[in-house]
């Protein structure tokens, strides 16, 4: 693990300066996005995989944060479709 100056990232739990590197991933486009063909040549967004450590408390985080909108805006997943899911679900309720 890597110390380093706090970039003004704070504990999401406890709110201490993160400074301690757990591991550094570079950049990455999101997660689940389907991209139509039409659309294969246009840029794709990425963001960071730096996470962080939280030297008191420690949890490990990313300091970045993507909103939902951002994530699930092509999501083609629908769990209410999924029968075995649905089933799995019912074992709980």
């Amino acid at each position: 693990m890597m110390n380093m100056p706090s970039l003004g990232y704070h504990c999401r739990f406890c709110h201490e300066p993160l400074r301690e590197t757990f591991v550094d991933l570079g950049l990455s486009p999101l997660c689940e996005t389907y991209i139509e063909v039409a659309r294969l040549s246009a840029p794709e967004s990425f963001y960071p995989l730096h996470s962080f450590v939280c030297e008191k408390c420690f949890l490990v985080q990313l300091p970045e944060h993507v909103g939902a909108g951002e994530i699930f805006e092509e999501y083609a997943y629908f769990s209410s479709y999924s029968d075995s899911w649905l089933a799995h679900a019912r074992t709980y309720v």
